[in-house]
C-alpha cells in the first residue's frame, strides 16, 4: 500500500462491515424465516471463521509459506476474508428477503436455503471452490491497479463481496429450480482457479 494508512483501522472498517451485514441478515430472516435459520446462519460463520486463512493460523503461515506472503498480503488477506464472509451472508438474506410464510412454496424456499447452509457451504470441496475462486479474483484485481491506497482496496473488495453475494443468490436459485447450473456455476468458478 503507498503513503500513510493504519492497517488495525483497514482491517476494523471491514471487519465493521461485516458485522453491520451479519446484523441485517439476521433482521432479515428473523422477520421472513423460521428461527433455526438464523442458528443455522451462526453455524456457518463460525465454520467460514475456521475455514478462511486470515483467522485460522495454521491455514495462514502454510499460505505465507507457500505463496510467500508479507505483511500487507496479511491485511488484504484479514480484508478480503470479512467481505467474503459477507457476500456470502448478503447472499443469503437478499435471497431470503421476500420468504412469505403464505407463500405456497415457502417451506421449499426454506429447505432449500438450510440445505444450502448446511449441506452445499459447509462442504469442504464446494466452500473451498467458491473461497478460492474469490480470493484469486480478488488478488488479480488488486494487482491490476499501480498505485493502491487504503481506499483502492476496500472499493476492489467491496466489489468483490457485490460479485460474490450476485453468485450465492444465483446458486441458491439454481439450486432449487436447475441443478446442472448450479455445478455449472461452481465449475466456471473451479477453472477460473486453476486458469
Amino acid at each position: 500500500m503507498e503513503g500513510e494508512y493504519d492497517p488495525k483501522e483497514i482491517i476494523k472498517n471491514s471487519y465493521k462491515y461485516l458485522q453491520q451485514t451479519k446484523e441485517e441478515a439476521k433482521n432479515i430472516l428473523s422477520q421472513n424465516a423460521p428461527k433455526e435459520l438464523l442458528s443455522d446462519l451462526d453455524s456457518l460463520l463460525k465454520y467460514m471463521n475456521n475455514k478462511t486463512i486470515s483467522y485460522n493460523n495454521n491455514l495462514f503461515n502454510d499460505a505465507k509459506n507457500e505463496f510467500r506472503l508479507d505483511g500487507r498480503d496479511r491485511i488484504i488477506l484479514y480484508m478480503f476474508d470479512n467481505y467474503f464472509m459477507a457476500g456470502i451472508v448478503r447472499g443469503i438474506s437478499e435471497y431470503a428477503k421476500d420468504l412469505d410464510p403464505k407463500d405456497p412454496n415457502y417451506n421449499k424456499i426454506v429447505d432449500n436455503i438450510k440445505g444450502f447452509i448446511q449441506r452445499d457451504l459447509t462442504d469442504r470441496t464446494i466452500f473451498y471452490i467458491i473461497y478460492s475462486g474469490f480470493l484469486k479474483k480478488a488478488f488479480k484485481e488488486l494487482k491490476n491497479k499501480e498505485k493502491k491506497s487504503p481506499e483502492d482496496y476496500n472499493y476492489i473488495l467491496q466489489e468483490i463481496s457485490n460479485d460474490l453475494m450476485n453468485t450465492i443468490e444465483n446458486l441458491l436459485e439454481y439450486r432449487i429450480k436447475n441443478r446442472e447450473q448450479f455445478y455449472n456455476t461452481l465449475s466456471k468458478i473451479e477453472k477460473f482457479i486453476y486458469k
